[in-house]
């Protein structure tokens, strides 16, 4: 069942000559983590702030929970939406201790507001930190505050705004991880926005790919890795290697040698073949029709990335377990194992 509805969600600031969002539909799931991704500008700051009731869209309709929130120049106000946000500053008040922080998201006349701030505090794994003040968290317990503090008022929808700019990689997954859990355990949904691919892969149960405000395609982490809409989704997701070939009657000929391939025959000019680094292999079988000379190895502890080099200088990548010994200049010998098709001109 549906949480959230957009429909036809467009806006354009004054200031700006292009949309900052235009058209946008999407649905998201009661209980679902939903991630935005795209680079910076492309619009999943302001689709957060339309959402929340921060901004007002110039057309579309927003129905959340069955009620419509947004339908033209009519809204429901910000506070009464049952919405929570964290916003990548966090908005901690420094003079505060965490504990009145999260007070703070509370109605002066809440009853239990002192314990409904320490049960979300220790949700959020802070519950030895209720007298300390954001200027002594680090940038992860400051960022598990903002979560207990949005958590408080026990929202039916959370919006996290780029969560993980600020930390490093150990916080980032014990954060990531953390949310997945509040989530799930609590039943509310969230929304994520963030610019990095990798975050939105592991943590949501959907994404949605933003660029320059239009909405390039929703899907499940596997669906977009595995089947992207457009070459921009793709290489979102892991920059995709690209052969430049020649069709004949039965395979494709390119500098790194022949690929196989029954409907060769069909195309009549020539073609970019498109695969990921772990969709190719390399073999120690020199009989195999396509070869290349190492030109770099990059390791990265659990895997490296194998760069080959053709007799023109055009370069792929081939992703390697990280125990094989690979010599620069040597000639390796590899496979394609999965490819895409696309017309070169």
């Amino acid at each position: 069942m549906s949480l959230l509805q957009l429909h036809g969600i467009t806006k354009k600031f004054p200031q700006s000559k292009q949309f900052a969002v235009k058209d946008i539909h999407i649905a998201i799931e009661e209980g679902s983590i939903q991630a935005i991704v795209g680079e910076n500008g492309s619009g999943k700051s302001t689709l957060l702030k339309l959402i929340a009731g921060l901004e007002h869209p110039d057309k579309g309709d927003i129905i959340f929970s069955g009620q419509t929130i947004v339908n033209g120049k009519t809204a429901v106000p910000a506070n009464q939406r049952e919405v929570g946000v964290i916003f990548e500053e966090y908005a901690l008040f420094p003079q505060m201790t965490i504990l009145d922080n999260v007070r703070q998201a509370l109605h002066q006349e809440t009853r239990n507001a002192r314990q409904i701030a320490k049960d979300s505090l220790a949700l959020a794994g802070l519950e030895d930190s209720f007298n300390t003040y954001p200027h002594q968290l680090s940038s992860g317990q400051r960022q598990r505050a903002a979560l207990a503090r949005a958590l408080a008022s026990r929202p039916k929808l959370l919006l996290l705004d780029d969560p993980f700019r600020s930390l490093d990689t150990r916080f980032k997954n014990e954060i990531s991880e953390d949310i997945q859990d509040i989530v799930k355990s609590t039943g509310i949904t969230a929304i994520i926005a963030s610019h990095h691919a990798k975050d939105a892969l592991s943590l949501a149960d959907s994404i949605a790919i933003l660029h320059k405000g239009l909405l390039q395609q929703v899907g499940t982490p596997i669906e977009i890795y595995k089947q992207p809409a457009n070459a921009y989704v793709a290489n979102f997701f892991g920059k995709r290697n690209e052969i430049l070939a020649t069709p004949t009657e039965d395979g494709f000929y390119a500098g790194f040698g022949f690929i196989p391939h029954l409907e060769a025959g069909n195309y009549t000019g020539k073609v970019k073949i498109l695969f990921r680094s772990e969709d190719a292999k390399i073999k120690k079988n020199t009989e195999q029709p396509l070869s290349g000379v190492v030109s770099r190895i990059l390791f990265y502890g659990d895997h490296q990335i194998v760069k080959l080099e053709d007799d023109e200088g055009k370069q792929l990548s081939i992703k390697a377990a990280p125990g094989r010994v690979f010599e620069k200049g040597a000639r390796m010998f590899f496979t394609i194992d999965k490819y895409e098709i696309e017309e070169a001109f």
